[in-house]
């Protein structure tokens, strides 16, 4: 009975895992318009044209898609959750792991898409 226990054990820890250690560093993010039309928009310094796909860190600050383009909302935040693997580390690393998460910010995801909000022409 005790091998099952230390089995059961073994599995949680190695299925659940810490963020920090199997979030990846980097997340890619999709940025269009709600028109289809091509906007200039810029996120975290970088600057491109929709449709277009940005790869940020994920470090757990807000992010924001700007742009200048008339009839678009000047700025879109990301939206941003806490990641699953962070609530693995809670039940099994307890508070190191999980402020290790924070400190890094992987302990957050950011949205797949984001779409500019802009009137149509």
């Amino acid at each position: 009975m005790k091998s099952i226990y230390t089995a059961v054990a073994v599995v949680a820890v190695f299925a659940t895992g810490c963020a920090t250690i199997i979030t990846p560093k980097e997340q890619k993010i999709n940025v269009s318009s709600s028109t289809g039309e091509a906007i200039e928009v810029t996120l975290d310094g970088k600057a491109s044209s929709t449709p277009g796909q940005f790869t940020v860190l994920r470090n757990g600050q807000d992010k924001t898609v700007n742009t200048t383009t008339p009839g678009c909302a000047p700025s879109t935040p990301v939206m941003k959750s806490i990641a699953p693997a962070f609530w693995g580390n809670i039940i099994i690393g307890g508070l190191l792991g999980s402020t290790t998460d924070n400190s890094t910010g992987k302990m957050y995801s950011y949205a797949d898409n984001v779409v500019v909000q802009c009137a149509p022409k």
